[in-house]
């Protein structure tokens, strides 16, 4: 097992220098980050709180889906953040989380990112991260949202072949990555940038950006919605509230919720 330091002095900064907002505990092992998450929230954990765990061995995913993870190649950890406004209106939160996520990962060096809405970050087509974002209600009133993010920074075979969809890593041509501190440090510190406008603002400052990251910008895709029901059609765009815009048979229809496959067959 690698030696790999994650002291708050090594993920946060020194004290006195750190962002005051974050504070970071450091899991042995757990079942499900955001499930340990949750529990807190409702029980008063700070806002900021971050829950890294260094083996998960139930991560889950959106629609009941495990995240799988190991001990040495994955960053799995949630960060707890509260809002002044009831859960309807944070419904464009996932689509900033993976947008923190890209723009955390682009200056490390990492190529060939890029956004499939709504929860999911892309490498050169293939799932390199998932956001499953969960809210309940903290003691104080206000809207508590957990915001879990599972990071394949070095996949090993074995994890690999055990994914249902197209997955890889951020290794590069020589196989080096970024340590896995220094990405949690660059990770929460852009959420720490871009939460506060979400939630003065909500998600309208975010939509350019967003779809001009967005791997199904003018591709026809299939939506595969909640109840199963299948729609398909050309994605024009992203609302001001995060759902997803198609074109189909001539009109402008609006999603917000589903699971998107880039094969139209």
């Amino acid at each position: 097992m690698q030696n790999t330091n994650w002291s708050p002095e090594t993920v946060l900064g020194a004290p006195g220098v750190r962002n005051p907002v974050l504070s970071l505990e450091v899991l042995e092992e757990t079942d499900s980050t955001n499930l340990q998450l949750l529990q807190q929230a409702r029980d008063g954990a700070p806002h900021g709180k971050c829950l890294l765990a260094l083996r998960q061995t139930a991560g889950r995913g959106r629609q009941g889906r495990r995240w799988l993870s190991d001990e040495e190649g994955s960053l799995t950890f949630s960060l707890l953040w509260l809002f002044a406004k009831p859960a309807a209106q944070l419904s464009g939160l996932p689509l900033v989380v993976t947008l923190a996520l890209i723009q955390a990962l682009e200056p490390t060096g990492v190529d060939g990112l890029a956004l499939k809405w709504p929860n999911d970050l892309l490498r050169h087509g293939r799932k390199v991260a998932g956001v499953l974002v969960e809210l309940t209600r903290a003691p104080n009133g206000e809207t508590a949202a957990v915001l879990g993010i599972g990071l394949n920074v070095s996949l090993k075979d074995a994890l690999a072949d055990q994914i249902s969809m197209p997955a890889t890593d951020l290794r590069d041509a020589e196989g080096h990555v970024p340590a896995r501190p220094a990405l949690l440090r660059a990770i929460l510190g852009q959420l720490c940038t871009l939460l506060p406008t979400f939630s003065e603002a909500g998600f309208t400052p975010f939509m350019q950006e967003y779809w001009e990251r967005s791997a199904l910008r003018g591709r026809r895709v299939r939506l595969i919605l909640p109840s199963q029901q299948v729609e398909t059609g050309e994605c024009a765009g992203i609302s001001h509230d995060g759902a997803l815009l198609l074109h189909q048979q001539g009109r402008l229809n609006t999603f917000h919720g589903g699971e998107i496959s880039l094969r139209t067959a």
